[in-house]
């Protein structure tokens, strides 16, 4: 394999991760938003697992669907994920 080959498949797997991260994230941060607004018998355990799964793998396509843009969508779109889950974090008291 030559370099060139070397690097686009190392930023094949880096898109892919940041993908995962990104979609599980978002999912997540959609479910706890779900889960706020029903406040009540919402089974937070169950779907937040299908939650994390599902946005996971539709992540790791869309990296796919991406091509060699994937690393800076997925790289920005990982950080505004996790910057409002810190957020959400930091808004509710549970680190208190």
């Amino acid at each position: 394999m030559s370099t060139k080959t070397d690097a686009a498949a190392k930023e094949k797997r880096i898109a892919t991760v940041l993908g995962w991260i990104a979609g599980g994230g978002g999912a997540l941060v959609v479910n706890l938003a779900i889960a706020v607004a029903v406040q009540g018998d919402y089974p937070v355990q169950p779907t937040s697992f299908v939650a994390f799964a599902v946005g996971a793998m539709g992540g790791m396509w869309a990296a796919d669907k991406l091509g060699r843009r994937a690393v800076k969508v997925m790289g920005i779109a990982t950080g505004v994920v996790l910057s409002i889950a810190l957020l959400l974090f930091v808004l509710s008291g549970a680190g208190t």
